[in-house]
């Protein structure tokens, strides 16, 4: 009997970092920055919720530019 092939938490992982990838690229964007990408990552993996990802995004963006966020709220 051929062992059954299992659906993994790091297949959820993956596919939600994909969909994510996807989406953007639809919009006509692409996320290299390294920061942001881990950021999609953690967001995936559970580890932070889509309001902390984008507000750590955010921050992130704003401090690289010397922008304070308020401004663009």
């Amino acid at each position: 009997m051929v062992p059954k092939a299992t659906h993994t938490e790091s297949d959820d992982v993956e596919a939600r970092i994909a969909f994510a990838k996807a989406a953007l690229a639809l919009a006509g964007h692409q996320v290299t920055d390294p920061g942001l990408n881990d950021l999609i990552a953690r967001q995936a993996r559970g580890e932070l919720s889509g309001d902390q990802a984008r507000e750590l995004g955010r921050k992130r963006i704003f401090d690289r530019w010397n922008h304070a966020p308020d401004a663009y709220a």
